[in-house]
């Protein structure tokens, strides 16, 4: 298991609201599975369960049920990995949507194997 205390940086395009840049994050990592813990967009803590793909030796696809956003306790949702930057979509309630674009910086990990 690897646990990894980290920093994700994000830009928000598209959007009309406010967001957030700055999401520190802690994440455990155990084979395929990712959970963890991260300050998200709309400043509020969000906790995260899923798993993790490699698509390619440098592209990754991760889709999680995640906590600490407005439509509901619990949503769905994924985002693609190149290397440490990543992409994906987020709507707006009536107000269409954009990209997230961002960065994982990890600041830190400790590996259990």
């Amino acid at each position: 298991m690897e646990f990894v205390l980290g920093l994700a940086l994000s830009l928000h395009v598209g959007f009309e609201n406010d967001y957030s840049n700055y999401h520190p994050k802690f994440t455990a990592n155990y084979e395929n599975l990712t959970m963890g813990v991260y300050y998200n967009s709309i400043k509020k803590p969000s906790f995260y369960f899923g798993r993790s793909s490699d698509l390619t030796e440098n592209l990754t696809l991760e889709t999680v049920i995640v906590s600490g956003y407005v439509y509901g306790p619990v949503i769905p949702a994924a985002r693609l990995l190149y290397k440490d930057k990543y992409y994906l979509t987020y709507g707006q309630e009536g107000k269409g949507g954009g990209i997230v674009i961002g960065i994982d910086i990890p600041l830190g990990s400790i590996n259990t194997r």
